[in-house]
């Protein structure tokens, strides 16, 4: 595992936790070094994190509130309080059932409570210029980590946290573009112009939106509870 998925601060994830947040909790917590950031830029935030990698969470436990080496949809660890933020940073498509998942941490949720999610997309350029070719290569770490469980588009990752009862509220692309100069150019203009008409909630055209999908290496969501906490929808998970 690479070491920055144990230290990396994660600023992008950081600036979607909501302002009013005070309990939060960080599931696949890595070191920490997400939630230490968050404590220092926000005074009396608490910050719990969940972690597998038991030499990782002990980093951790030195920087947050609390930690519990445990998996991410497992029960809520004694004594802790219900958080009014939940944290997913690269978590879900490690899951073999994140819906599941997601409909678990919704139901612990305080009211008005929200999920913060980062999740790679599969139909980034450089996985469809691989398919084109012929190749599906696992790697030690991207868009196709070879620990990587499931696999979600931009519309399949609204779809996942829509169906979990779940209404976003932000949502944010992490852009890479192609190394050669040339498609590097052209895509630049025609991806900066996109991601300017979608953040002033204007139209984008079907084929425009696509451009700006297979540019962006990752989604993210800021998403609230939607509802009462009976009114989660049903279905989603893939068999």
């Amino acid at each position: 595992m690479p070491e920055d998925y144990h230290s990396h601060p994660r600023p992008e994830v950081r600036a979607l936790v909501p302002s009013t947040a005070r309990m939060v909790v960080d599931v696949g917590c890595g070191a920490g070094a997400l939630g230490a950031a968050l404590k220092d830029e926000r005074p009396g935030v608490q910050v719990r994190g969940i972690e597998l990698d038991p030499g990782a969470a002990a980093r951790a436990a030195a920087v947050l509130d609390d930690v519990a080496v445990m998996a991410g949809d497992g029960p809520l660890p004694p004594g802790w309080p219900a958080p009014d933020c939940v944290i997913f940073a690269d978590v879900l498509e490690h899951m073999v059932d994140p819906w599941s998942a997601l409909r678990i941490w919704r139901g612990r949720l305080r009211e008005g409570g929200h999920i913060v999610v980062s999740l790679p997309n599969i139909a980034f350029f450089s996985i469809l210029d691989g398919l084109w070719r012929g190749r599906w290569d696992y790697a030690d770490e991207g868009v196709l980590d070879r620990t990587h469980l499931r696999f979600f588009t931009r519309e399949t990752a609204v779809e996942l946290l829509e169906q979990a009862g779940f209404r976003i509220e932000r949502m944010e692309r992490a852009i890479a573009l192609p190394e050669d100069f040339l498609r590097r150019e052209v895509l630049s203009r025609v991806v900066r112009r996109a991601v300017e008409r979608e953040r002033q909630g204007r139209g984008v055209p079907r084929w425009l939106l696509r451009v700006l999908d297979a540019a962006s290496r990752q989604f993210l969501f800021a998403a609230a509870v939607t509802g009462g906490r009976d009114e989660t929808k049903a279905g989603g998970a893939a068999a």
